[in-house]
Order: C-alpha cells, then sequence, then structure tokens
C-alpha cells in the first residue's frame, strides 16, 4: 500500500457549522486509476473529512464560544457564580482524529464503461422556434434561469449551470440539426460525449430526437433525467411549448 499525506488549509470558526464548509476536488491527470482515485476520494473521504472537521467545530464552540453566565439561586452562590465546568476535549484528540481520516476501504466498483443515449420528446411550436432553443443565447438564458453563457457558432463553446454542463458547438444545421460535444461536470477529466440533436416537423408539432454516444454508464439515468428537467421540460414551461415530460 501507499500512502499520502496533505495538508488542507479550512478557514472556520466557532461560529460554523460542517454543513458550511465546502469541500470540492479537482483530477489534474486523466487515465483508468487517476479516475479511480477521484471517485474515491469523492465519495469516501469527502464524507469522512466533513465527520472530523463537525467534530473539530464542536471543540471550538466549546472552548472559545461565548461565556455565558446565567443567574441562580442563592444556594448556590448568586449571580456572580462562576459557569459549570464544561468537559473537555484536547486538541490532541482532535488531531489524531484529523489524521487519521484516510481512506481504508477499498475503491467503490466505478464502472467507466461508455454507453449511448436515445430520446424524443414533441414540443407544440414551429420547428424554427425549438431550434432556436438550442443556440439562441437568450432563449437559453430564460429556460436556464440565466445560468447559459453561450456562443452559438461552430467551435463555438457553452456552459450551462454554472459550469456543471459544458463542452462545444462541433456543427449547426439550420432548422435540421445540431451537434454537440458534451461533458458534464462530474466525469472524468478526459471524457466527452458527442450529441447530436434532430429537428422534425409532424404538422401539428415538432418532434425531437436526441442521440448521446459515449456517456459513461454510471451517469446514464442522470444525465437522462436532466435532458428532461433542464432542457426538454424547461423549455415546455418557459415558452408554453407543451405539457411536461415525466
Amino acid at each position: 500500500k501507499q500512502w499520502y499525506q496533505r495538508r488542507v488549509p479550512i478557514t472556520a470558526g466557532e461560529e460554523n457549522t460542517a454543513d458550511e464548509v465546502d469541500i470540492t476536488t479537482k483530477q489534474t491527470k486523466s487515465g483508468g486509476e487517476h479516475n479511480k482515485l477521484h471517485q474515491m476520494v469523492k465519495s469516501q473521504l469527502i464524507p469522512r473529512c466533513k465527520e472530523v472537521i463537525e467534530e473539530y467545530l464542536k471543540f471550538l464552540q466549546v472552548n472559545h464560544g461565548k461565556q455565558v453566565i446565567l443567574p441562580t439561586s442563592k444556594a448556590e452562590g448568586g449571580i456572580n457564580s462562576q459557569p459549570t465546568a464544561k468537559p473537555k476535549t484536547t486538541v490532541n484528540t482532535i488531531k489524531k482524529k484529523m489524521d487519521e481520516a484516510v481512506i481504508s476501504a477499498k475503491p467503490e466498483n466505478v464502472d467507466f464503461k461508455r454507453t449511448d443515449i436515445t430520446l424524443t420528446d414533441t414540443f407544440k411550436c414551429c420547428l424554427d422556434d425549438l431550434f432556436q432553443c438550442f443556440v439562441n443565447p437568450d432563449k437559453m438564458r430564460a429556460y436556464f434561469n440565466g445560468a447559459a453563457e453561450v456562443d452559438p457558432r461552430e467551435s463555438g463553446k457553452f456552459s450551462l449551470l454554472g459550469g456543471a454542463i459544458s463542452g462545444s458547438f462541433l456543427e449547426i444545421q439550420p432548422s435540421k440539426s445540431i451537434q454537440l460535444h458534451w461533458r458534464f461536470q462530474d466525469w472524468p477529466a478526459d471524457m466527452h460525449s458527442s450529441v447530436t440533436l434532430t429537428f422534425k416537423d409532424t404538422g401539428t408539432s415538432t418532434e425531437l430526437s436526441l442521440n448521446q454516444v459515449g456517456v459513461p454508464q454510471y451517469s446514464v439515468e442522470q444525465i437522462k433525467s436532466g435532458w428532461y428537467k433542464y432542457y426538454f421540460n424547461a423549455i415546455k414551461m418557459t415558452f408554453g411549448y407543451g405539457s411536461s415530460t415525466l
């Protein structure tokens, strides 16, 4: 086994809670082992660190929080009596637990196999109106509640939901199809998928077909749900293009 020790500075005081401490990770190298290590850090190390931080903050609150002297009965010494002594929690105990916050279990079996996603939905609008929902920055900001940075031209980049979704436009055929280089923030650093959006006028509505190639197996359901929640249903609700699809 190889063990690595790193110091992580944390700015927090007795007025804070563990929930207010945000721990994020960034994968700087790609490859199978690096991908597994990154997933292991997120699923095992970060939760353990938060447990230790919570205990440390409780220690600060006990030893450095405001001392309030409450009124007492005369039998107990009156209002000027000293506060009851609080249980001691030594710094060494906390430090020891922080030093022990390492991953001891085996990494979870993360499946990095790729698969494809195919989705179809219908919108009660003309084809051009729906097409604009995927290339017009103002329309995209409308249904993403402002969280959309879009450069709608071939090789132009996009970033949605604060960078949770990002990529670039590979090809735009007006009123026909859009091809995207698309990735989700939680995927390994070197992993992208290819998305093709195809638009079809049915006479009374517009049918949208989506084909996404190269989605990691473990992320399939999350990505499917995301397309409906953040794209399809959001477009319908924002512009009145039909009922939401579950």
